[in-house]
């Protein structure tokens, strides 16, 4: 009993010393801050609280007044609470000052967006070489003999190496046409097959993958922007993570869906449609207020029509 008695002093007295030095932090906090004040009630409970807590001197009325007292003051300084203080502050630990938790997250995002960037310019920058590839033979048929203009037989060429690189050296054909030695038939197919498929392909880098990464990189520059923001007043917790992970694929699933909805020309590169797929990755509440409201205002109306069956049925 007297060693059960000891365990739970032991873990009042870490807790008391804990409360303690998170009311003096807070105290910190409002002093380094001049558009706050301190109560001196508040202030005067928590020092004489704590330095009888850190002699080991205090009683249970100093437990209950440094208990109010923090509890004023943290109401006073709201919504910066003790946890972001520690997630955004640095301390100092045997001399020497750690990285925060919001230092350490702050990189991380960082570094996706600028991973994400970089893979962007190279899948648009991918595109933009076959889309023009695609553009100059669009509009050319098949010559009836091998004698073609050398600049279609270079863009051809030039197509079936972009062709080759995104098959990952796979062959469109099971054997290699070749446009000097080739028979007519052979090198239309070849002609034909090659153009086709670099068009597809060109449709799903537009209709899919890029308004995917549009809206995941929209969504991290708004984490990025966030974080910047909550770093600056000191509000930023560790628990704020779980919902940046989920805005990352609210930003990604965004932009698919302006993907779907809007399927541009190829001629302009779609920029519109791009740049809504940036701005529904980064505003993706706009995106869902207004499919809410569709579906919504659908809702509505299918519900006069079957009220109208069910009265037809019951007559």
């Amino acid at each position: 009993m007297a060693n059960d008695a000891s365990i739970k002093a032991t873990s009042s007295n870490k807790e008391l010393t804990m409360l303690a030095e998170d009311g003096r932090r807070l105290l910190q906090y409002v002093a380094r801050h001049g558009n706050l004040t301190i109560n001196n009630d508040i202030a005067k409970g928590i020092i004489s609280v704590s330095a009888k807590v850190d002699n080991n001197s205090w009683t249970i009325s100093d437990e209950i007044q440094l208990i109010h007292c923090y509890d004023r003051l943290a109401r006073q300084v709201y919504p910066v609470t003790i946890e972001s203080i520690k997630a955004v502050v640095p301390d100092k630990i045997s001399g020497k000052l750690s990285h925060p938790t919001a230092s350490k997250t702050i990189t991380w995002y960082r570094y996706y967006t600028v991973l994400t960037l970089i893979f962007l310019l190279a899948i648009q920058m991918f595109y933009l070489f076959g889309y023009t590839l695609i553009q100059t033979l669009a509009d050319y048929s098949p010559p009836i003999t091998n004698s073609i203009p050398v600049e279609i037989e270079a863009n051809y060429l030039l197509l079936k190496d972009w062709n080759h690189i995104w098959m990952l050296g796979q062959e469109l054909e099971l054997k290699r046409v070749s446009v000097d030695n080739t028979s007519d038939s052979d090198l239309g197919i070849a002609f034909s097959t090659n153009l086709i498929a670099a068009q597809s392909f060109v449709q799903m880098l537009q209709n899919y993958l890029l308004p995917l990464i549009y809206g995941l990189l929209g969504a991290l520059i708004f984490v990025l922007r966030t974080l910047l923001q909550q770093v600056r007043n000191l509000t930023y917790t560790s628990s704020r993570e779980i919902g940046y992970r989920l805005r990352l694929t609210l930003g990604c699933l965004a932009g698919m869906i302006t993907g779907w909805f809007l399927k541009p020309n190829m001629g302009e590169m779609a920029l519109s449609p791009m740049a809504l797929a940036f701005l529904a990755g980064y505003s993706i509440e706009v995106l869902f207020t207004i499919l809410d409201k569709l579906i919504d205002s659908i809702r509505r109306q299918s519900a006069p029509s079957n009220n109208t069956n069910i009265k037809d049925q019951s007559s």
